[in-house]
């Protein structure tokens, strides 16, 4: 690895163990990103609550170090918050085609339930083209149309909110090198890259307020998030 990769690596892990030891509430915790939200959070020492609906996904997440709560966005999922200090929201409908039930309703109810009194900070994956729809593949049309509302919901709720937007998902290695904007560049990003990105968020008090999009790119995470 070249030195000067090297430097960027201790630097961004560095920056990523800045203000840890918090307790944060991560929901979608059984996501391909909330687990590797999970992970990176355990990893820089914080305290995890999880939300998941499967026995087996709490099992997994307990093995990592989480505190595994059972519950349902549509349902009984407030025990997740307590004594937590920032919401992580990377829930989504995925192929269930619940769009309106996940991504819209729910994430307007815990938007409710914190701005109600509970941790002030929420941090929520969205997703690129949310604000642009008719140029996205039309297979996207009905999810970006229902974020679309309810990241506006976020947006307008005071909450000390940042939305990441990232590009299309992949399971491919993180390398800690990405492109933001609004828009963004249409893209991929590995879904170890958006989580290294929400904790860069999580520990960068200028994110707050800030709704991006996120592809991979060249710039280190924090040197782009400076230019957000």
């Amino acid at each position: 690895m070249p030195l000067t990769a090297v430097i960027q690596l201790l630097a961004y892990t560095l920056d990523m163990t800045q203000n840890a030891g918090q307790t944060v509430a991560v929901l979608g915790a059984g996501g391909g990103v909330g687990r590797q939200v999970v992970h990176q959070l355990i990893q820089a020492g914080d305290t995890v609550r999880a939300l998941v609906r499967q026995q087996e996904q709490a099992d997994a997440l307990e093995a990592l170090g989480a505190v595994p709560v059972l519950g349902d966005l549509s349902g009984d999922w407030d025990a997740v918050l307590d004594g937590a200090a920032a919401v992580i929201w990377a829930a989504g409908a995925g192929t269930s085609g619940q769009f309106q039930q996940i991504d819209g309703d729910a994430l307007m109810r815990v938007t409710d339930r914190l701005s109600a009194g509970g941790p002030r900070r929420l941090i929520v994956v969205s997703s690129m083209g949310v604000d642009r729809p008719e140029q996205m593949p039309p297979f996207l049309s009905a999810v970006l149309r229902v974020k679309a509302v309810s990241d506006a919901y976020v947006q307008a709720s005071g909450l000390e909110f940042t939305i990441v937007r990232p590009g299309g998902l992949t399971n491919e290695a993180g390398t800690g090198q990405v492109a933001v904007g609004l828009p963004a560049p249409r893209g991929m990003i590995s879904r170890e890259d958006v989580a290294s990105v929400v904790v860069a968020c999580l520990r960068d008090d200028s994110s707050v307020g800030k709704t991006f999009e996120v592809v991979a790119g060249t710039d280190p995470i924090q040197e782009a998030l400076g230019r957000v």
